[in-house]
């Protein structure tokens, strides 16, 4: 599959997920999908099917942060991976999120992640958010 492919895929799964239809990770990643840093943020899981964390992590966000805005701010390809810098931003006036309580404050939260395709399905997962202002998770 190409690059291009690739890319189309991630742009579609962006904006369903985006959109609220977090069962779209069911359609763009591939049963074995597996993420690198299941061991360091959810080691109950390994072993698992972990879609359903990548569902609770855009469904969690989007309750704490009901005026969420993702932005893509960077995209590097090379052969079957895609490389993501992203900014999730919001006003932190919904539900806890990592059971941290509403603050009200503005929250950006900018994160990396490194994705590998087989078959036009995300196979293989790397990164995660490692900038967050706002909402006492740094200040």
């Amino acid at each position: 599959m190409s690059n291009v492919s690739n890319l189309k895929t991630l742009g579609e799964y962006s904006a369903r997920m985006i959109a609220g239809d977090y069962d779209a990770v069911f359609d763009h990643f591939a049963p074995e999908f597996i993420s690198h840093v299941t061991s360091r943020v959810n080691p109950d899981a390994l072993g698992t099917d972990i879609r359903p964390h990548e569902r609770t992590f855009w469904k969690s966000a989007k309750a704490a942060f009901p005026d969420m805005k993702f932005d893509v701010n960077l995209l590097v390809e090379s052969d079957d991976l895609v490389v993501s810098n992203w900014t999730l931003t919001g006003t932190h006036s919904g539900e806890p999120y990592y059971d941290i309580p509403p603050s009200g404050k503005f929250v950006t939260i900018n994160g990396t992640a490194i994705l590998r395709f087989r078959d036009g399905k995300i196979i293989e997962h790397w990164g995660g958010p490692h900038c967050s202002q706002g909402v006492g998770l740094t200040e």
